[in-house]
């Protein structure tokens, strides 16, 4: 009885962790560059904010080596938000670099993201 007891701790205690991935790369617009590196569930927005620009990234998984990366790229100006760029990147696979160019919308510049996901 015990150690189905201690099986069934190890099991819930180890769900958790199936789940998070450490996401690391850089952010660049307009010519300045930055960096994040941060560890991430799924379905869950993280917001980087970067000088004047607000980085939100969200996580969707696909299946255990393979997520979608949801960006959206905003810019504070005075006391507004302005959308500058947003969409997905699809098959972001685990352990590999990937760089995402995203148009910028009408009279915004465009950005560059570089991800690499790695399985925790």
């Amino acid at each position: 009885m015990l150690r189905q007891m201690a099986l069934v701790a190890l099991l819930v205690m180890s769900l958790p962790a199936e789940a998070c991935w450490r996401l690391s790369g850089t952010f660049a617009v307009d010519g300045e560059s930055w960096r994040f590196d941060s560890k991430v569930e799924h379905n869950r927005e993280y917001v980087f904010p970067a000088g004047t620009f607000i980085l939100k990234l969200t996580l969707k998984p696909q299946d255990k080596k393979r997520a979608t990366l949801v960006y959206v790229v905003h810019e504070r100006k005075e006391k507004n938000l302005i959308l500058v760029t947003s969409g997905d990147e699809s098959d972001l696979e685990a352990g590999k670099l990937r760089d995402i160019y995203a148009k910028g919308a009408t009279g915004q510049p465009n950005s560059i993201i570089s991800v690499k996901l790695t399985d925790i």
